[in-house]
């Protein structure tokens, strides 16, 4: 099935699908979040938790408190992991939880994270997924043994901790700013309402069906990667697509803790890290040992940093920058790098997804309804 096929068919998929509908689930591991669908009622609804696993603590003192933390146990290799949305309360010391390497894909932590999704999924009354579509950085897509290693890995029965198990019929592997691509169609008014104030030459589209006839650049900077896929007519035009590793919010905490670390005079361990990244999105100080510290003074840190890795997508373009007639932007943190786009390009429209966050694992989620619906169709 060709990709502008797939777009207008997911296009029409509804996520509120009858429960005699295959099973569909869709998970984006990020670097920084990891993004899922899951059952709810008679469709899906999508969370997120942090991409941060760490070995699990079995003493009676974990217990203690006035609630359970919400996070589960998974088994990787023989050992366990505490995964899920309150993680960040077993993290201590320089113990990151996270990796943010290019084999992240093969990893002890990413297979925690997906484990843990799973379980999450299993939680909501999923004991069978008939296919689970997974999403991986362009770069590491492109590779088919990557793509073959995360079909082999989680289709069949799969142990997710607590003596439960699910089972993944089909894994559909998707670039991750593909799925941002097939979900354009939910926002065809708010995108047609920056066409209309860019002052360049495209015209606010009739329909989504018109999104086949332009060169559309999709652009998602997560927290390792900066990826790009420049899809023609509906299709990925691979020599023009292509991702820039340490390009992405890690690289722009990093830099902006290297600066904290130089203004207050002392290391800070990798722990505080979150809480950096925290402080960012929220626009308000960090407080480390009692004192607040503003971090819009490095705000110049964090445009030197972006502009390099825009710098860097633009290179590897290929000099097809000049006949891309739409930027959309995916990913938790889009803003910056929007604004450095618009700069470099102020004549092509340059769209950020509302709910960006989850706009990968949403449009993950009507591709494969798309794929199943089609295969379901063929028989």
């Amino acid at each position: 099935m060709s990709n502008a096929i797939l777009r207008k068919a997911a296009a029409k998929a509804a996520v509120t699908a009858p429960s005699t509908a295959p099973v569909v689930r869709a998970i984006d591991v990020g670097f920084g979040l990891v993004k899922l669908s899951l059952s709810h009622k008679n469709g899906v609804r999508f969370m997120s938790f942090p991409s941060m696993a760490i070995p699990a603590d079995a003493s009676a003192v974990r217990a203690l408190g006035p609630r359970r933390r919400d996070t589960f146990d998974v088994p990787v290799n023989g050992a366990n992991y505490e995964v899920g949305r309150d993680v960040a309360l077993a993290q201590a010391g320089g113990n990151f939880g996270r990796d943010v390497t290019d084999e992240f894909y093969r990893g002890t932590i990413y297979e925690a994270l997906t484990k843990g999704a799973l379980r999450y999924m299993a939680e909501a009354g999923d004991t069978v997924i008939d296919a689970l579509v997974l999403g991986l950085p362009v770069n590491q897509y492109n590779d088919a043994k990557r793509r073959d290693y995360l079909r082999s890995h989680y289709e069949g029965e799969i142990e997710i901790g607590d003596g439960k198990k699910i089972k993944v019929g089909k894994v559909i592997v998707q670039a991750q700013p593909m799925g941002g691509y097939a979900a354009l169609d939910d926002h065809l008014d708010e995108l047609n309402a920056v066409i209309a104030q860019t002052p360049g030459a495209l015209l606010p589209l009739p329909d989504g069906e018109a999104l086949d006839d332009l060169a559309v650049l999709m652009i998602d900077p997560g927290e390792h990667t900066l990826d790009w896929l420049l899809i023609q007519q509906g299709s990925i035009n691979p020599r023009a697509s292509g991702a820039a590793s340490d390009a992405g919010r890690h690289r722009v905490v990093r830099a902006v803790t290297e600066s904290l670390c130089a203004a207050i005079g002392r290391p800070l361990g990798p722990s505080t890290m979150p809480r950096i990244n925290d402080a960012l999105r929220s626009g308000k100080p960090v407080k480390l040992a009692g004192a607040a510290h503003d971090l819009k003074q490095f705000d110049p840190v964090i445009t030197s940093v972006i502009e390099d890795a825009t710098n860097r997508m633009i290179d590897g373009l290929r000099d097809a920058h000049e006949i891309i007639d739409l930027m959309v932007l995916v990913g938790g943190h889009p803003e910056r790098y929007r604004d450095a786009l618009v700069k470099r390009f102020p004549a092509i429209p340059v769209f950020v997804m509302p709910n960006s966050l989850d706009a990968n694992v949403r449009g993950f989620q009507m591709i494969g309804e798309a794929v199943m619906e089609a295969s379901f169709s063929y028989r």
